[in-house]
């Protein structure tokens, strides 16, 4: 098996190229931002899809301090010999991230961005003595200095702009990363409307009807409204998840993924690969999670028996999916539960959203998560009806479960379980009945209705008691489901769980359920101890239970 450089925690395309690690080529994007119509452009995808390496690219193929023959060599872009002769290295360009922007509060915030914005000034040496003689040698001093106001950064973009093509003679070329963190950094800690206003002012500045700007391309995960952001904005080209052009600049397409592992030497993992990272549906064209694939055939390089893993788990971002469970009070239950279970479900959903409105609609909250990647189109998008919605892979699946199940957990440790162990001890069968069908009622259904998912939701419920509770237990003849001990007071309950068919088979079950505790002795062996034997018998989300 070749054993393939793959560019894990690599995003920057120069580096990736320089070091001969594997490169998926998506150069066709330098065309097409070249011809758009559009002099700023906006392309919004989930986090991971190769946003960073994109825009990377298009600083190293556009940036007149590169010589970048090298590292285009052999790659689509080179056959556009329009995009070669005139734009290679012929612009300056302004390359600003702002990922890394998130503080806990505005002035740590605004610190990082003032540290964003005197790096990208210290990157262009020429500048002090070049802003003299424009007239703006004191902003740059300033800036350089690394202490300046918040009326600095606001202008910061438009005065480096307008003194790069003033030096170069050439319009210049402005690539901004990850445009929206933050205002979505800023939304979550409190500080959004001052985030807000700066950089309103920072991006309009700069982008709107600038003589010193030949184009403009951003990147980010939420489309925001223009009246938000980017008002009398009227020459920016959105390109969304739903968009018909660009539908393969971004994420692995089927015959890329096929071409990885190839080269890689794991075409037998093809069907594992594209149940848990494909899926996803952009404009018309079906398209693999790039960077879980990577990370898992990198995995698979070291050890090819490997399993998928989960790479979107443990992220902050995954708090949407709670949020929504918390601010309905599970009444989206049914939606979870088809999605959950391959279904489709149907919302009304807007691409232009604003961040201190997210979570005040249920319908923007579906928005985000759509737009962030947690669910994908189920078929072709109609702005003017509510829109088909999927889990697009068994990744997202398992991501969604893990957190309704830790949702129901910290939900049943918030509620006093205190009448269900008292009702247990008293041998009160219709309360225990009627406690255990309120949790059911309560959960958000996925499940098979197996009896193994009903043992360990009871188990669940009567766990992090006083009791010791004990699952499988070999006592008597066989095993019991579940063992109860009240060690201090010489009391104990075995719980034999069926599951019925239909209504009708509720009480035959029942009885069943009691007659194995009885002809296998569950308990016997507890001489000493009060017994009580119950049979609980399960059907869809009611419990019913009964004691000898």
């Amino acid at each position: 098996m070749k054993n393939v450089s793959l560019p894990i925690g690599t995003a920057d395309f120069r580096s990736i190229r320089e070091a001969g690690k594997y490169y998926v080529d998506k150069t066709s994007l330098v065309s097409g931002v070249i011809r758009d119509n559009g002099s700023s452009l906006l392309f919004t995808r989930p986090r991971r899809f190769g946003k960073t390496t994109a825009l990377t690219m298009l600083r190293s193929f556009f940036d007149i301090r590169e010589e970048s023959n090298g590292i285009f060599s052999g790659l689509e872009v080179m056959s556009d010999n329009e995009a070669v002769n005139e734009w290679m290295n012929r612009f300056p360009v302004i390359y600003l991230t702002l990922k890394g922007i998130d503080g806990l509060d505005f002035d740590g915030a605004l610190s990082m961005l003032q540290g964003v914005i005197y790096n990208l000034y210290d990157s262009f040496e020429f500048l002090a003595s070049m802003a003299d003689k424009k007239g703006d040698g004191k902003f740059v001093s300033r800036i350089l200095s690394g202490t300046f106001p918040v009326s600095d950064v606001r202008r910061s973009l438009e005065v480096l702009a307008k003194l790069l093509h003033s030096y170069y003679q050439k319009r210049v070329i402005i690539l901004i990363d990850e445009y929206d963190v933050p205002l979505d950094k800023a939304c979550q800690n409190g500080y959004y409307p001052q985030m807000l206003e700066i950089m309103r002012t920072m991006f309009s500045s700069v982008l709107k009807d600038n003589p010193d700007v030949e184009k403009a391309v951003l990147t980010g995960c939420l489309r925001i409204s223009k009246e938000s952001l980017f008002t009398g904005l009227n020459n920016l080209s959105t390109y969304s998840l739903t968009s018909p052009k660009f539908t393969e600049s971004f994420g692995f397409t089927e015959e890329e993924t096929a071409r990885l592992l190839h080269d890689t030497g794991f075409t037998d993992k093809a069907e594992m690969i594209r149940k848990w990272y494909d899926g996803y549906r952009i404009g018309s064209s079906n398209i693999y999670a790039p960077w879980d694939v990577l990370r898992f055939v990198d995995i698979l390089q070291a050890d090819r028996d490997s399993y998928p893993e989960n790479f979107w788990a443990n992220t902050s971002g995954n708090d949407v999916i709670r949020n929504l469970i918390d601010i309905t009070n599970a009444s989206v239950s049914m939606d979870y539960s088809t999605l959950i279970d391959g279904g489709v479900i149907s919302k009304r959903i807007t691409e232009n959203l604003t961040y201190n409105e997210l979570y005040s609609d249920e319908n923007n909250i579906w928005s985000m998560m759509f737009e962030t990647g947690y669910l994908t189109l189920a078929e072709r998008w109609n702005e003017n009806a509510e829109v088909p919605l999927r889990l697009p892979n068994e990744e997202m699946r398992q991501l969604f479960i893990s957190i309704v199940d830790k949702w129901f957990a910290d939900e049943i440790r918030k509620n006093d379980r205190g009448p269900l162990y008292n009702a247990l001890w008293a041998g009160d069968c219709k309360t225990i009945s009627d406690i255990i069908s309120g949790y059911l009622e309560m959960s958000i259904s996925y499940h098979d209705y197996s009896e193994d998912f009903y043992h360990a939701f009871v188990t669940g419920l009567l766990t992090a008691s006083p009791y010791r509770v004990i699952s499988n237990r070999e006592t008597g003849l066989g095993r019991s489901d579940l063992l109860i001990l009240d060690i201090k007071n010489r009391r104990a309950a075995v719980l034999e769980f069926k599951v019925a068919q239909s209504p009708d088979s509720i009480k035959q079950a029942a009885e069943s359920a009691l007659s194995q505790i009885s002809e296998r002795k569950y308990g016997v062996e507890l001489d000493r101890y009060s017994v009580i034997s119950y049979g609980v018998v399960f059907y869809r989300k009611s419990a019913y239970v009964v004691r000898r």
